[in-house]
């Protein structure tokens, strides 16, 4: 399933079912986006991602906080900014506001920058007003998660542009944090790319070690249903009586690609073509001169930097 941001005042509801892992529910994601006539993209999460929020909360809250509860006045009310320290692209507000309204729903977060716009470095992204010692403990949480997603959605945005003049899309991958593939997967929208699969669960996908005891021929029956990985010639043969979906292309030079793009167009122009394996700013752009519809990239949420970000309280008056 491609996910897509909606038109203005349109709804799009994504439903994913998965599967029952041993000793756990059934795991079922609802995410709907909301473009306004403000550009603005409104997202709401599932249900095991704000509870994921929360944990991440707790994990550094633990029993306490030990300074603050010692040094601070329980009264203490104060404002503080969140300062870029670098440059990017800014993702996160949802997951920022719904952390901190954990502890305190008093607590008033206002982002002074939308989803998806740029900032420079040294720019105040937003301010927190409320009690200081709900606010200290919010924070570290908040930054992490904030530098992680606009990390994220800066780097997707310098790969998107560089493809911009051929049309071809950047997709993300699986290889995402442990429960906060949701979130980064928003990301990865909020900077203009486009989202693989969320799991296992929602598509056929035949990659390198499906080959070694499955009966390709079953997919006959799931024509144009499925996406299915080619690493050579041979294997590029092989699945074009197939039909898939789409043909992606793992780790091919872009000589050998352009070759590829053209012996399939040929034969079945109807099968979406991809592109995926150490792609880099440096060489995206051969890459996406050879023809190729779209192009994946694991680096988006694997080894993506964090844009650093701070809190500085304002001082007494």
């Amino acid at each position: 399933m491609e996910w897509r941001p909606a038109t203005d005042a349109e709804i799009v509801k994504i439903n994913f079912m998965g599967t029952t892992l041993p000793g756990g529910p059934l795991f079922r994601t609802h995410l709907t986006y909301r473009l306004k006539p403000s550009n603005i993209l409104d997202v709401k999460f599932s249900s095991p991602t704000y509870r994921q929020l929360k944990a991440a909360l707790q994990e550094d809250l633990g029993s306490g906080d030990r300074t603050s509860n010692l040094l601070i006045p329980t009264g203490a009310s104060v404002q503080a900014h969140v300062i870029a320290k670098g440059s990017g692209v800014f993702c996160g507000t949802e997951a920022a506001q719904f952390l901190s309204k954990i502890q305190d729903s008093g607590i008033r977060l206002h982002f002074e920058i939308r989803e998806g716009e740029s900032f420079q470095r040294g720019k105040s992204l937003g301010s927190l007003k409320g009690n200081l010692r709900v606010i200290l403990v919010v924070e570290r949480t908040m930054l992490n998660l904030l530098g992680r997603l606009c990390g994220i959605a800066t780097l997707t945005h310098q790969f998107v542009q560089k493809v911009k003049p051929y049309g071809v899309k950047i997709l993300d991958t699986r290889k995402t944090t442990p429960l906060w593939r949701e979130l980064e997967k928003y990301a990865v929208k909020t900077g203009g790319g486009y989202n693989h699969r969320m799991g296992l669960y929602d598509e056929i996908f035949v990659k390198e070690n499906h080959r070694i005891f499955s009966d390709l021929k079953k997919l006959k029956n799931h024509r144009r249903k499925f996406v299915i990985e080619v690493r050579d010639q041979k294997e590029i043969e092989e699945a074009l009586p197939l039909k898939p979906r789409v043909m992606l292309f793992d780790n091919f030079s872009v000589r050998d690609l352009k070759q590829a793009v053209q012996f399939v167009r040929r034969r079945d122009s109807r099968i979406k073509l991809e592109a995926s394996g150490s792609m880099t700013l440096h060489n995206i752009v051969s890459y996406a001169r050879t023809g190729v519809d779209q192009i994946s990239i694991g680096a988006l949420t694997h080894s993506v930097p964090a844009i650093d970000l701070s809190l500085l309280i304002e001082g007494k008056k």
